[in-house]
């Protein structure tokens, strides 16, 4: 016990002297883990020549112009931005309908509905993209527009109700009772009352599946239709048959967007009310 103790007790003078230090330095590991990345694509968009090798002789623009002067991959972006406006407003429906129902009621399978909800997130992307041509193809339902919207809304339902439901369970119920008191029935205490409260969960639950749909590559790959190409999809292509600096100016539209949207959701919502409910 005593050999325990003196290890127990080296221990903490270990942490307390350089448990500070350790803590930072891995702070800093990880943020270069994820960044130093994004960073050297972003870098190597502006390479002058054709060679993806790092650092760049020379820096350009012309890789940006190609891009703006490609067609097929302006089409894969004005698609790829078509199926996630589709998606995102069904995706944040039928989440806020989920969430309201599972938040006030009591009914036979309840804990099954949010476990199936969340199972998407957990199974493997690559089966249910198997799985989604296979029913598809069951129900002679062909790939295209529809078919990629409907497995988008598949995949992103998970992530909205996961920040639908939890302002759902959090509400104050006693708001919609003193409305309901005052004479306004379901409909108008949920429009009135409750809608409003719950709005920035709802703003950021759409803005996290727009996100998740814009850059979803597995289930569009299983399910599109000859000759649909969503922005993914067109990269996946590029990387396959010739690799140029455009694959990197493709990439920094997928990092723009995702910025935007993080700020868009920043500007519209409450994000410390979100996280901050108890």
């Amino acid at each position: 016990m005593s050999a325990l103790g003196s290890a127990f007790g080296w221990l903490e003078r270990f942490c307390h002297n350089y448990g500070p230090k350790i803590g930072r330095s891995t702070i800093v590991i990880v943020l270069l883990a994820l960044w130093l990345p994004i960073v050297l694509v972003v870098v190597m968009s502006f390479a002058a020549d054709g060679v993806l090798s790092f650092p760049p002789d020379n820096l350009t623009l012309e890789w940006y112009f190609v891009f703006l002067e490609n067609d097929a991959a302006i089409s894969s972006v004005f698609t790829t931005m078509k199926v996630s406006l589709v998606a995102t407003p069904i995706t944040v429906a039928l989440a806020t309908m989920l969430s309201y129902g599972v938040s006030r009621y009591d009914f036979r399978g309840k804990s099954a509905i949010q476990g199936l909800v969340t199972l998407p997130i957990i199974v493997p992307l690559i089966v249910v993209g198997v799985a989604l041509a296979l029913f598809f193809g069951m129900i002679n339902v062909g790939g295209g527009f529809w078919s990629v919207v409907a497995a988008h809304v598949v995949r992103t339902i998970p992530f909205a109700a996961l920040i639908i439901l939890p302002t759902f369970m959090t509400f104050d119920r006693s708001l919609e009772e003193a409305s309901k008191d005052l004479g306004a029935n379901e409909l108008e205490t949920f429009w009135n009352v409750t809608l409003p409260n719950i709005m920035p969960a709802i703003v950021a639950g759409g803005i996290l599946a727009f996100t998740v749909s814009f850059n979803e590559f597995i289930y569009t790959y299983f399910v599109r239709g000859t000759g649909m190409e969503t922005m993914p999809i067109y990269l996946w292509s590029r990387i396959q048959h010739n690799v140029t600096p455009e694959v990197n100016v493709l990439s920094v539209v997928f990092l723009v967007v995702a910025i935007l949207l993080v700020l868009v959701a920043v500007l519209l919502t409450n994000i410390s009310r979100l996280t901050m409910r108890s």
